[in-house]
């Protein structure tokens, strides 16, 4: 909970530094953040389901591979965070108002 309060601070900062909706972005940020760990964790607890169902594993692998799998899911949702992170640097393209050519000259 404090990595996703901590994506969120410093999405609304890069945000704010970039003209964009800093809010937003900082709700972005902890949602990335909360999102992909629980869908990391749902994902490989249907996978281990699976497995436990088809082969006849025992159930308490579940409780073998739990920390493993928060591990893997708190990776992958810094991995994820980094990469809102990432495109929030990027200074959104100005956009450039043209005036039309004058008209030509007889």
């Amino acid at each position: 909970m404090i990595f996703a309060i901590i994506s969120a601070w410093l999405a609304y900062k890069k945000a704010k530094d970039t003209n964009r909706n800093a809010i937003l972005w900082a709700v972005i940020a902890a949602v990335t953040f909360i999102a992909t760990q629980l869908l990391v964790q749902l994902g490989f607890g249907m996978l281990l389901g699976i497995f436990i169902e088809l082969r006849g594993w025992s159930p308490e692998i579940v409780e073998t591979y739990s920390i493993p799998i928060t591990i893997i899911a708190v990776i992958i949702s810094f991995i994820s965070t980094w990469l809102v992170l990432r495109y929030i640097d990027k200074m959104p393209e100005e956009e450039m108002y043209v005036s039309p050519p004058p008209p030509p000259k007889f």
